[in-house]
């Protein structure tokens, strides 16, 4: 039997005589959780100004999210049915008039426990979501384009008694108030009734912590680890971009190891019950953290946003662990999946994120060959300056090009520009060497970047490490 939810009307007052379009368009999402038949039952509210057709962005299902919308349906404010078209990813409501339109869906879940947390998954127990995977909404970027007002939002989760939802919206009383659209859907959810939650501060940021499942640690050594993210990102690059993080860290399935920022403000970390403070799985925290900076505040090229950050992401753990080993071991193993990939020689990183964008992590130019550039270019310009300077200036400049730009948006060449600035000829050589061309890597390359960077001589281990232990599935 379907059920049927009440939704949350948002009053507008305005003086009397104002026209229609004064009011803000307005969209209200009553989701409920199912565990049972392992699915939501969402019901929404758009309330529009103008008429015509409205276009609808349903869950993409390129990623492995998990979820499937079925028995999409609309009607206007009185219940009579409105023609729904499918087009593209999306829906088309036609035939609206100023007013309301009420549309509702069915979201099934593929896996009763998430996988990744790229995933989601319901069971008996808990929701785990990343939040594009739920709703059906305008585009927002459609909307920019158009130059409009993204809807008011408000959200209201009917949730199995006892559970408690983790977000990182606002709130007023039960309702949750996404932002913007990006917001809505940018962020991971989760829901359970265990979720233990903790909070912390950086600056005038303030972070917190969701921990659910046993683990082989306390607690306290993975906020610890959250913290020092966060602290030693400002320190690099400046203040957290955003006024609020929410870390979303859940027990997985054993052999499935993932860590992904999902949307400017929400970090999701599923993996192993034991294995949050190793090496492999400290350094992807500290690289989900860093796409507060690079990925949110600041967009580019791929092999910057996902391979650089992974580079600073080891420079930053090593000094978070006061050990320079940590550094030289992550670029070593880096090194290595670099050195199996086939086409290494034969394409750009610009070139694959084009033409090669999907695949393991583990075995793509942009995370590899990218990380592996942050190091040589790192080494180039304190070569040059004798140490005054170093990538995290690049890094600094063109973050402060991308806080002037609506888009965040800095270009390939802006950021050369940045690196042959602070790093004079020798760095010019080395962009053209390791960005522009296909020229390849070799682990000496490494070996004499690495005693440049951190003064010590850190040769190759003599062991082969396991090639999947940088394995992510970091997805923007």
């Amino acid at each position: 039997m379907p059920v049927k939810l009440a939704l949350v009307v948002l009053a507008c007052c305005a003086p009397a005589g104002a026209a229609a379009q004064s009011f803000p368009d307005t969209l209200l999402y009553n989701v409920a959780v199912l565990p049972a038949q392992r699915h939501l039952s969402v019901e929404a509210r758009l309330t529009v100004a103008g008429a015509g057709t409205v276009p609808l962005t349903m869950p993409p299902r390129a990623l492995a999210a998990g979820t499937t919308v079925a028995g999409f349906a609309a009607t206007d404010d009185r219940g009579t049915p409105l023609r729904v078209q499918r087009s593209g990813g999306g829906f088309l409501i036609d035939g609206v008039r100023p007013g309301a339109v009420r549309f509702r869906y069915r979201l099934d879940f593929s896996d009763s426990i998430s996988g990744g947390s790229t995933a989601s998954g319901l069971d008996s127990s808990r929701l785990y979501a990343v939040a594009r995977s739920l709703f059906v909404a305008p585009d927002p970027v459609a909307t920019r384009k158009t130059r409009q007002a993204y809807p008011v939002l408000r959200v209201v989760f009917i949730l199995p008694s006892g559970w408690r939802l983790v977000a990182n919206w606002d709130s007023a009383g039960r309702d949750l108030l996404p932002r913007s659209g990006e917001d809505l859907l940018g962020g991971t959810l989760a829901a359970a009734p265990d979720y233990r939650v903790y909070s912390g501060a950086v600056g005038q940021s303030a972070f917190n912590v969701a921990v659910r499942g046993r683990r082989a640690f306390t607690d306290s050594a993975l906020v610890d680890l959250i913290g020092g993210s966060l602290r030693l990102g400002a320190a690099a690059f400046g203040r957290v971009p955003v006024p609020r993080v929410t870390y979303i860290s859940d027990a997985g399935r054993k052999g499935r190891t993932s860590g992904s920022l999902q949307g400017t403000s929400t970090i999701g970390l599923l993996w192993e019950p034991g294995e949050m403070l190793e090496r492999p799985r400290g350094h992807d925290t500290f690289h989900e953290t860093l796409h507060l900076w690079f990925g949110g505040a600041m967009e580019t090229e791929r092999w910057w946003t996902e391979g650089v950050t992974d580079y600073f992401a080891a420079l930053l753990y090593g000094g978070w662990r006061h050990d320079p080993r940590d550094l030289a071991e992550l670029c070593y193993q880096s090194w290595r999946n670099y050195d199996r990939i086939q086409y290494r020689g034969t394409m750009t990183m610009r070139d694959e994120a084009r033409e090669r964008p999907g695949g393991d992590n583990t075995m793509l130019l942009v995370y590899r060959k990218g990380m592996l550039a942050g190091l040589l270019l790192d080494a180039a310009i304190r070569r040059n300056t004798d140490g005054r300077v170093g990538l995290e200036d690049v890094a600094r400049r063109v973050l402060e090009l991308a806080s002037g730009r609506q888009s965040h948006t800095v270009s390939e060449q802006e950021i050369r520009s940045a690196v042959v600035s602070l790093g004079g000829r020798p760095a010019s050589r080395e962009w053209d060497r390791v960005v522009g061309r296909t020229d390849l890597i070799s682990i000496q390359d490494v070996s004499g970047a690495l005693q440049v960077v951190t003064g010590m001589d850190l040769p190759p281990p003599q062991r082969v490490l396991d090639p999947k232990v940088l394995s992510n599935t970091s997805h923007q």
